[in-house]
């Protein structure tokens, strides 16, 4: 076994470690978002924002820990066998459709907290009415529409390949053209999506100054409002996937400017799905953080 395989195999665990740990802090962070007292510990477009991202980050790790790891892993191979053509397509539609409505949600969210520094006094009124919670409404039934073809026979297929443990694996693919307009069309889209996001953060860093003046200068219950915007912005930003947009964007330029991908096979799957699972469990660990030991700041 090479160094590539042994670290990818490393990459793996912890990848494993960290997605199934961090499933009940999914579920907790969801917990405490419904309860009513969030409504009035934070801004109401901000609960409306972490509640659909919460959803859509247990439903991408839910995914991860009863299909993924462990048909990748080779855990009870037989019954993955058999139910591979129906987890093909659950599997599918999560790295392609749930992933982009993430990154829309992660688009959204920076948007918000920018509004909430750029433009302080008009930041309410902005988002105020129901035209979030719709939007968010319509954003799962596009996603949901879009999703169609792939529940569809002939779209999705499962085959039987040997993983790294060198023990046979379950593993899911497109069919025909439906990676080109699936897996790739959504790759594209998702990175222009969190090129825009980053965008919004890096707007923000020419407003900070000027919402600090704000801070300094206002009574006891502007400062208490505007420290609450910083931490709620600061957590939007953390749970932003910048490394996957760099991690993204190293990979593309290394194959346009050599002709050759920066990393190759199992071990490129390997540092994906690690970065992968970084991204969706950085939100509970942050707001968990955050929201739950300083609800009064908010």
């Amino acid at each position: 076994m090479g160094f590539d395989d042994s670290f990818s195999i490393a990459l793996i665990i912890a990848n494993e470690v960290i997605m199934y740990v961090t499933l009940p802090l999914h579920i907790r962070l969801l917990y405490v978002l419904m309860k009513p007292s969030s409504k009035k510990d934070l801004d109401a477009s901000f609960h409306t924002l972490m509640m659909n991202t919460t959803i859509a980050n247990l439903l991408f790790s839910l995914d991860c820990c009863i299909i993924l790891e462990p048909s990748a892993s080779g855990i009870f191979f037989d019954f993955y066998n058999i139910v591979g053509p129906i987890f093909a397509k659950v599997e599918l539609i999560k790295v392609t459709i749930l992933v982009l409505l993430g990154s829309v949600l992660h688009l959204v969210l920076a948007m918000n907290r920018f509004s909430a520094i750029a433009f302080p006094i008009k930041h309410q009124k902005l988002w105020s009415g129901r035209i979030l919670f719709w939007f968010c409404v319509g954003m799962w039934t596009v996603g949901f529409i879009v999703s169609i073809p792939l529940i569809l026979p002939g779209s999705t297929a499962h085959t039987i390949g040997v993983n790294l443990y060198g023990v046979r694996s379950v593993e899911f693919t497109f069919l025909g053209n439906y990676y080109l307009i699936y897996s790739m069309g959504s790759s594209f889209a998702t990175v222009f999506v969190e090129v825009l996001t980053l965008l919004f953060y890096i707007g923000m860093l020419f407003k900070f100054n000027d919402f600090r003046k704000i801070s300094k200068s206002g009574a006891a219950d502007v400062k208490r409002m505007t420290r609450g915007v910083l931490r709620t912005a600061l957590a939007a930003c953390c749970i932003s996937p910048w490394f996957l947009v760099i991690f993204g964007m190293m990979v593309y330029v290394s194959y346009w400017t050599t002709g050759m991908p920066l990393i190759m096979g199992n071990y490129f799957s390997a540092v994906l799905r690690f970065l992968n699972a970084v991204n969706n469990v950085l939100t509970p660990w942050v707001m968990l953080i955050a929201f739950i030991r300083r609800q009064s700041a908010f």
